[in-house]
């Protein structure tokens, strides 16, 4: 199995002319984000590496250390450029590049299948659970989507699942139990990413909910995220979906303001999206 994983990524890596750093991190996050979606998933996962490249940028920045982009234009239809930018690769430490590439990479994958939605003179571009509306004529942004929030929070999520899995696996080649052995040293027991913690911490007993978490896995990686409010609302009630998503953005926007008023309005809003999760889980049969 490890041959065949470093076969593939020694293609990818060919093609693109990456470095034997990200090659080494590659070797194992493809075979952790194949045991994450399942082997069914496989060819989906390696096609989207192989149409996705990661590129190095030329300056280190610290405050957007990684992205992923998808830019959008108009050839008789919609069409998307795609691609990983690690903005912050020498001047790293070693948990945080896996985590970045890993974060973005995961972000690419969910967003692959079903990206573009036309819808008369707009179309929409979809990012994991997120989408921005564009302008047909002229492919500007009309509207974004508050959504981000919560697809961050579950990117976040699943990052640490892959990470958790890499330092679990088992291979006879030394390049990969040398990266395997570096992220056992670095996570000391289980991963937790610093993306969006205390976002993660007020909805914790969502991300923790089986139901919650494998129903927004599976609809976001196949691209049916307009099911989602509609499943969601059926468990928690009207509106629920549209609140829950308000209150995380609200949450996200008074984050990096200071005052005992901003102090405040986080504590009302941490406790409404904590009664979210309880009325969510109280209504819902499988909870764990």
């Amino acid at each position: 199995m490890s041959d065949k994983y470093i076969k593939i990524v020694d293609e990818i890596g060919l093609k693109y002319n990456y470095p034997d750093n990200i090659k080494h991190l590659l070797y194992v996050i493809l075979p952790a984000f194949v045991i994450k979606y399942g082997i069914r998933k496989e060819h989906f996962i390696v096609n989207c590496l192989n149409n996705i490249p990661i590129v190095i940028a030329g300056k280190e920045d610290p405050r957007i250390q990684a992205l992923y982009v998808s830019y959008p234009y108009v050839e008789e239809t919609v069409k998307t450029k795609k691609a990983i930018y690690l903005n912050r690769y020498n001047n790293i430490p070693f948990i945080q590049l896996l985590d970045n590439l890993i974060h973005e990479l995961n972000h690419a994958i969910n967003s692959y299948q079903n990206e573009v939605i036309l819808d008369n003179d707009y179309f929409y571009l979809r990012t994991g659970l997120s989408k921005v509306k564009y302008s047909l004529k002229d492919s500007k942004i009309v509207e974004k989507n508050k959504s981000y929030v919560l697809e961050e929070i579950i990117n976040s999520k699943q990052t640490e699942e892959i990470i958790n899995i890499i330092s679990n696996l088992k291979s006879d080649d030394e390049r990969m139990n040398n990266t395997i052995y570096a992220v056992k040293n670095s996570i000391n027991g289980n991963y937790v990413s610093p993306a969006y913690f205390s976002l993660k911490y007020y909805c914790q007993k969502l991300l923790d909910n089986k139901t919650f978490l494998l129903t927004l896995e599976n609809l976001r990686i196949d691209g049916n995220i307009d099911d989602i409010e509609y499943w969601f609302n059926g468990i928690y009630g009207e509106k629920g979906y549209q609140t829950l998503i308000n209150t995380l953005y609200e949450l996200k926007e008074l984050q990096n303001k200071k005052g005992f008023l901003i102090k405040s309005k986080i504590n009302k809003l941490a406790i409404k999206l904590i009664k979210i999760s309880d009325e969510f889980n109280k209504n819902c049969n499988l909870k764990a």
